[in-house]
């Protein structure tokens, strides 16, 4: 739930007085509208100038002074606001020189209110305003932007708009080179609206553009924005942001190697990033979703031990960590072993918690209950299986997002499918177990000293295909098996004593049915679930900042929770993993409208407008998510209401969304 509604952003170079009296404008029109809170990027300006920022300006309760270590621009300044400011529902963008004014900003505030994703604010009678060479050169982009984006005559960009938060997200994730927020803006189609205003004269300050600097900037949009850029080969690429801030009051600030960059791994980019350090960002993706929150985003596959070494080195990581996904787990560790870094597992344990043969291995040694299983390679013929009942599961030993599961109901085609299988795998050999019928549930804990304390048990909620097995459509707290909770207890401690586990997050899937509780998988990390945010709100207990600490070779305190026991959390929590049917995205319900539901907790969507929804093969395919939160008595109702707002249209108007669970 983000309680923050509009962000406002704004560049400030070489002023002062006139940023102190446009924050006390601002007071005055939105103290009683909505919360608000003004994001000031220090834009490099002169020590005497940023220290008069700070002291009046930086100490405001809702007031960010971001400041960077050199004078980068106009745009890009815009571009760490937004970054910094994506997580409100709505943000503005205004300049710092009063030409601006809050009651206009609260006309557009109201404008977009009524569908738009971003609303413009133009001045009337400009012509008096404004020297020839600027008159020309705002003629010039009016044609240009009409010419590369298509945009209506009646819509005219500026400097003073407010946009949508998903909006503002989706434009500085894609960031790369040249940056030019109204072009990015307009790469494609929206929903647009320009309201004009009489603005006042200039009482501070004069504009910095030049004739020459407005060519080379058209130029530049042209470069890089219009249709004509596939033409040019640019050198001018932005590994992540194209700015540096200074860090305020963080002596203990550090550099941490985040693994993978999806909506599993966003909290913790955006966690370490708000600790005060330098975060670097590793996915082999172009735009992945954390990457607007990472100071440097390294195009390494996070499998890619070596290419993720070699990062590491380069950015002189201090600690390397991940959530939400399993290899990266062993390649974290690896990383840490090379260079003599923190590690929550050494890279021994980290195999066997990520290898399906090693940890099947370590769970028959230590005759823990598991379905009957075997080992098979190119070579295995029908008599490699026969000691097994079907049906049959086939699985790779080390991958993630259920790629290349099968559920078979004989050998014949459980062997059909092992190239398959193979593909998703590293390895030359396969998993194949007994199918066991019956409930999935997940054990989310903290290791302390040896000891295992089981902080959630949830109800792991699966999409039905009869095939395509284990693909997790959901997450339920309490689950309905609590009233087996001793045993559960007593099996899941003797898994993380089996695997030597001294510190850190225990992830366990076990199975119930007929035959008793049977161990799944295990994994050492932060579940992908978004359990570092229910866990919090259920237990109090921050995992998340728990497990950054750990990687930083901080000691993590524990000691309120040990004895703590889950099954007497009388709080509710239904996680929804979203799939849709397959099908293009012509429009969806603005994630804004999702969160300002009082009962969601967090949400996020992995598909955008435009954008072709696969069938649900395995976790890729997922829509998005949403965590909501409630008591036992209004859960139900609160996922109910959220399944009629939530809208994702085909461009025949169906709703592709799926409600797989009560």
């Amino acid at each position: 739930m983000n309680d923050i509604t509009l962000g406002i952003v704004i560049p400030v170079y070489h002023s002062t007085v006139s940023v102190a009296e446009l924050i006390e404008e601002i007071g005055q029109a939105f103290d009683t509208v909505c919360t608000y809170h003004i994001y000031l990027v220090d834009d490099g300006n002169p020590q005497e100038t940023a220290l008069w920022l700070k002291r009046r300006c930086g100490a405001l309760p809702n007031v960010t002074l971001i400041r960077l270590k050199q004078n980068y621009g106009q745009q890009n300044a815009l571009l760490c606001g937004l970054i910094h400011s994506q997580n409100c529902h709505y943000v503005a963008t205004m300049d710092d020189d009063l030409q601006h004014d809050a009651r206009t900003l609260l006309h557009l505030y109201q404008t977009i209110q009524n569908g738009y994703e971003i609303v413009y604010g133009a001045p009337l009678g400009e012509d008096s305003q404004k020297p020839f060479f600027r008159l020309t050169g705002s003629y010039m982009r009016d044609l240009l932007f009409r010419f590369c984006f298509g945009i209506p005559s009646k819509i005219k960009v500026s400097s003073f708009r407010i946009m949508t938060g998903e909006l503002v997200r989706e434009v500085s994730s894609q960031a790369t080179g040249f940056f030019y927020l109204s072009a990015a803006v307009f790469c494609r189609p929206r929903r647009a609206k320009t309201c004009f205003y009489q603005p006042r004269s200039r009482r501070y300050g004069k504009s910095g553009y030049t004739f020459l600097k407005l060519i080379k900037l058209y130029g530049n949009i042209i470069r890089f924005y219009s249709p004509a850029a596939v033409l040019f080969t640019s050198k001018k690429r932005r590994q992540a942001m194209l700015y540096e801030e200074v860090p305020e009051n963080c002596p203990e600030s550090k550099t941490i190697m985040v693994l993978g960059g999806s909506n599993c791994q966003l909290h913790a980019v955006q966690r370490a990033r708000k600790e005060g350090h330098r975060v670097i960002l590793a996915d082999y993706t172009k735009n992945p979703p954390a990457a607007a929150y990472a100071h440097v985003h390294r195009q390494v596959s996070t499998f890619d031990i070596s290419g993720c070494i070699e990062a590491a080195k380069e950015e002189r990581v201090d600690a390397v960590m991940t959530i939400g996904t399993d290899q990266p787990v062993y390649t974290g560790a690896c990383v840490s072993s090379e260079l003599g870094l923190p590690s929550v597992l050494e890279p021994q344990k980290a195999l066997a918690v990520t290898n399906k043969k090693v940890m099947k291995q370590i769970l028959a040694d230590k005759k823990l209950p598991t379905a009957a299983w075997t080992l098979i390679d190119r070579d295995a013929g029908k008599e490699d299986l026969s000691f097994l009942k079907g049906p049959f599961v086939i699985k790779p030993l080390d991958s993630q997002g259920q790629r290349g599961i099968f559920k078979c109901e004989d050998i014949s085609t459980t062997l059909s499918h092992l190239e398959e299988t193979l593909s998703f795998s590293r390895c030359s050999q396969a998993l194949v177990e007994e199918y066991y019928p019956g409930d999935e549930i997940t054990v989310s804990g903290w290791v302390t000293e040896g000891d295992l304390t089981i902080l959630t048990i949830t109800d792991r909620l699966l999409y039905p295909d009869p095939v395509h097995i284990g693909i997790c459509i959901g997450h339920r707290f309490p689950s309905v098996h609590m009233d087996q909770y001793e045993e559960i207890a007593s099996i899941s401690q003797g898994v993380a004593s089996a695997f030597e586990l001294k510190e850190g997050p225990f992830y366990l899937q076990l199975l119930i049915g007929e035959e008793g509780i049977k161990v799944n998988e295990l994994a050492c990390r932060i579940g992908g679930a978004f359990e570092d945010v229910t866990i919090p709100w259920l237990t109090g207990f921050d995992i998340l900042k728990a497990v950054m600490d750990l990687s930083l070779g901080r000691k993590v305190d524990f000691y309120k929770w040990k004895g703590f026991r889950c099954d007497q959390v009388k709080r509710c929590a239904g996680v929804q993993l979203l799939f849709c049917r397959p099908g293009t995205v012509s429009d969806l319900t603005p994630l804004e409208k999702l969160k300002e539901l009082p009962f969601v907790l967090d949400c996020g969507y992995n598909y955008q407008v435009g954008q072709t929804i696969p069938a649900a093969l395995n976790a890729t395919a997922r829509f998005g998510h949403c965590v909501i939160v409630g008591e036992p008595e209004n859960i139900k109702e609160s996922i109910d209401e959220f399944y009629r707002t939530l809208q994702v249209l085909s461009p025949k108007g169906e709703n592709l969304a799926s409600r797989l669970y009560p």
